[in-house]
């Protein structure tokens, strides 16, 4: 089992520690035939890309790094976060049309559109706060991940369940029929266990990744490899193994 791409990797552009050149570095020595650069959405506070400018500053970087490392395929893309309860991004159209992958995030801290959206996010830090939940918060977090996967291309929904209490078997009907990806994340290890174990009846696909903050955990799958082992997933399933 060898995955050969890592698209979710993380820079000093959000919450990351090296550049992207740092990351870029380490994929080519771990093998990887591709790498994806995925910071924070602009909402999420404190860590999330710094607007516009820096998202072009980021393409431009990632453009002149293609010349210079040739034997890598170096992808552009970043982790969005929903916004409303419509399932709205907080990465504009525009933005969106120069990336060349898409992952999206339910995320606690993030900048809210609406009122009943800045509500939702009130009751699921509560949630959390006191490890209980219930069926209509369930059932509202769950509506508003799916429909970002009906509006939006996305490769991959990060890390799902994990955060924000959800219906991973709904979402990973969804997801099958709309062809995303649910993300089996090695950072975490077992805690994404009972979230993929209730979608993998579903049919849905997975994408394997290292959410690597450092640069030293690119391409670092061992864990996410431990839980395919766990669960008796079947590599057919995983999006980016070696064929």
């Amino acid at each position: 089992m060898q995955a050969i791409t890592d698209l979710h990797t993380h820079t000093a552009y959000s919450h990351g520690k090296g550049t992207i050149e740092d990351n870029v570095c380490v994929a080519m020595k771990r093998g990887l035939q591709a790498v994806g650069i995925a910071d924070h959405g602009p909402n999420h506070f404190f860590i999330g890309i710094g607007g516009v400018e820096a998202f072009r500053r980021m393409k431009n970087e990632i453009e002149a790094l293609r010349h210079k490392y040739p034997e890598i395929k170096i992808l552009f893309g970043v982790e969005a976060n929903i916004v409303d309860t419509d399932g709205t991004i907080d990465v504009s159209a525009a933005i969106l049309r120069e990336l060349d992958f898409l992952l999206v995030g339910y995320h606690k801290m993030v900048r809210p559109r609406s009122l009943a959206f800045l509500w939702q996010g009130v009751r699921n830090f509560c949630s959390g706060w006191t490890k209980t939940s219930s069926a209509l918060l369930r059932a509202a977090n769950t509506a508003a991940i799916t429909a970002a996967v009906r509006r939006y291309p996305i490769a991959a929904i990060t890390h799902p369940g994990l955060q924000i209490d959800i219906d991973t078997a709904e979402l990973g009907r969804v997801c099958k029929e709309y062809g995303t990806s649910l993300e089996i994340n090695s950072s975490y290890g077992s805690e994404l266990d009972p979230y993929i174990r209730e979608a993998l009846p579903t049919g849905v696909r997975f994408l394997l990744s290292s959410d690597a903050h450092v640069p030293e955990r690119v391409g670092d799958f061992s864990q996410a490899y431990q839980l395919i082992r766990r669960l008796n997933i079947p590599e057919e399933r995983i999006v980016n193994l070696e064929k």
